[in-house]
């Protein structure tokens, strides 16, 4: 087995939910309400700043949506989408938005900003939003650079103005989800510099490692259009992550369509290494494309100081880089102390994803476990910066037993969800048992869901800070349970699984901490607990190994091998007895 095994393992999720569509349209009107409210000489700049970023990123979801429906609609959300990133772009923070009747792309978006454009009041803008034809119900995802990644807009609009040419037209591809809101803020950027700027969007279709784009006609035409006006091209999208795919497929749509090569600029948030691309023929097709990437991490807290993300925490922590706990450290959350070392101030999400977050937060302080949170604004949280260690396994008390119980009871009981689908956790189960083994799982895997939750998801001895005085808190608490990452929301025994594992439990120990869990949640999840055990193993098996393939760092890697290892012996200790009970089917 070969550590490229690794890119073959499944430990990403979906994502997708359904929502109600209206409430998605109404929370985008609710922030154009509070935009257009008179300014006064207290009003916070900044708190405008953020609705217009709220607003923003509603309005390219909502664009988005449509636009994957092939709703008509979609045309005159894009010219909201683009009015609020004009807005953020041009630092204009009060005021009512208005929608440009100038000329306007395929899909509606203005070619430029005619100084002649009408602005329509708050009323008028609402009573188009109003009319806006949605579904009742919306497929949804989190944008991940928005919601994981610290990822700020306005890092494209920096780039673009970087790359700005006058008077050379630009055409921006935004590649959908998140391309949608990042292709507004940087055509609004080009605009702002007097360049001549429109935009349309594309969706990927196949394959993660092998999407495809195809252009109907009146992409075509718009095409064709810029063609003859001598514009670039510029794609705009997140990443690339493993693959590039969907950078390439869209860059190979646009040479199909007679885009000259040398034409076209691929914007992104990552420099990737073309060897690494899993996409087929990837490094010789990324090499043919120029690619650009902003730079991240401007937009955060006045306070922030020393970065401790990317798993550099560890430093303080311990002395050894022995004892250092692996991390898959490009997909921590961006993380630095306060300046004067009091806080620690961490990436949540921005947008409905952030707000998510954030109460759940609220909700493992309130109830004792975890420390308290504030609002920093823009997708950021602080928390006190705790006294303490991180816990190890062999720390493993009667105390800690009790503590993990009770924070399991308590996630049980304060984060219910509708009972989710498990299809995916087991298609990750086959699939990384496949990679791992080279055998089809000897037994059917019945995941079944008696309480549904948003469960932690990190249950590991370092998730937990012991302090001097004895007490236990749970940090990083609010995000993992519903990111890019499975399991996603499922039944509570996922966490009472993770603990098992990760503390390393005994039979007796095993037995006393569902003990307690049972006694305080009235929930008894001895039968269904021995698949989740084996899910669990797997998808952590699988992440240290596609962690270990994609980083660089060598002693991260062996440091995610070892992981690797103790998972698969987790798996194998517990498979044979699992399915001799039946206890997989």
């Amino acid at each position: 087995m070969t550590d490229s095994s690794g890119y073959r393992m499944y430990v990403f999720r979906s994502g997708r939910r359904d929502v109600p569509g209206p409430r998605l349209v109404a929370e985008l009107a609710d922030d154009l309400r509070a935009l257009a409210a008179p300014a006064d000489r207290d009003r916070d700049r900044d708190r405008d700043r953020g609705v217009v970023l709220r607003a923003l990123i509603r309005a390219g979801e909502l664009e988005s949506i449509l636009a994957d429906a092939g709703a008509v609609s979609a045309s005159l959300l894009a010219r909201f989408t683009d009015e609020l990133a004009a807005m953020l772009v041009g630092g204009d923070g009060a005021g009512a938005p208005a929608i440009p009747d100038g000329p306007t792309s395929d899909h509606g978006q203005p070619d430029a900003c005619p100084p002649t454009a009408s602005r329509l009041t708050a009323p008028e803008a609402l009573a188009a939003l109003a009319a806006i034809d949605v579904p009742a119900t919306v497929p949804t995802s989190p944008p991940e650079g928005f919601s994981f990644y610290a990822l700020h807009p306005l890092d494209f609009a920096r780039l673009a103005e970087r790359l700005a040419s006058p008077p050379a037209p630009v055409r921006v591809v935004g590649i959908r989800s998140i391309g949608t809101t990042l292709s507004a803020v940087t055509a609004a950027a080009l605009r702002r510099r007097g360049i001549r700027a429109g935009r349309i969007t594309v969706r990927p279709s196949g394959h993660p490692y092998d999407r495809r784009v195809e252009l109907g006609a009146r992409e075509l035409a718009w095409v064709e259009d810029g063609i003859a006006e001598g514009a670039q091209f510029w794609v705009a999208d997140e990443g690339p992550g493993f693959s590039g795919s969907s950078f390439l497929s869209t860059g190979d749509a646009l040479v199909g369509a007679g885009v000259p090569r040398g034409n076209i600029v691929f914007l992104g948030s990552s420099t990737p290494d073309p060897d690494a691309l899993v996409a087929p023929d990837g490094a010789r097709r990324w090499r043919s494309f120029r690619a650009e990437r902003v730079e991240g991490g401007k937009h955060v807290p006045a306070d922030a100081g020393e970065f401790i993300g990317a798993g550099t925490w560890r430093r303080r922590f311990y002395d050894d880089e022995s004892l250092w706990p692996p991390s898959w450290t490009s997909m921590e959350r961006f993380k630095s102390l306060s300046r004067d070392g009091s806080r620690i101030l961490k990436f949540e999400g921005m947008g409905r994803y952030g707000a998510e977050c954030l109460e759940r937060a609220r909700g493992v302080a309130q109830a004792g476990f975890g420390p308290a949170p504030r609002d920093e604004g823009e997708g950021f949280l602080s928390y006190p910066w705790l006294p303490g260690r991180p816990l190890e396994a062999g720390h493993l008390s009667t105390a800690v037993l009790e503590r993990l119980a009770d924070y399991c009871a308590f996630r049980a009981s304060a984060f219910p969800v509708p009972s989710p689908a498990n299809d995916e956790l087991i298609t990750m189960a086959r699939t990384n048992f496949s990679v791992e083994v080279g055998n089809e799982l000897p037994a059917e895997l019945h995941l079944e869901i008696a309480r549904p939750v948003l469960v932690d998801g990190k249950m590991d001895p370092h998730e937990w800070l012991g302090s001097p005085s004895g007490e236990l808190f749970k940090v990083d608490a609010a995000g993992h349970g519903d990111d890019h990452f499975l399991p996603g929301p499922t039944d509570i025994a996922w966490d009472l699984a993770g603990a098992i594992v990760e503390w390393r439990m005994a039979p007796d120990a095993r037995r006393a901490f569902l003990d307690r869990y049972r006694r305080r949640s009235g929930d008894d999840p001895e039968r269904r607990l021995p698949a989740y055990l084996l899910a669990y193993a797997l998808l952590r098996l699988g992440y240290a190994a596609m962690a270990a393939a994609s980083l660089p760092d060598e002693g991260e890697a062996r440091r995610l091998a070892a992981a690797r290892h103790r998972y698969r012996s987790a798996l194998l200790e517990r498979l044979a007895p699992a399915a001799s009970r039946g206890a997989l089917g």
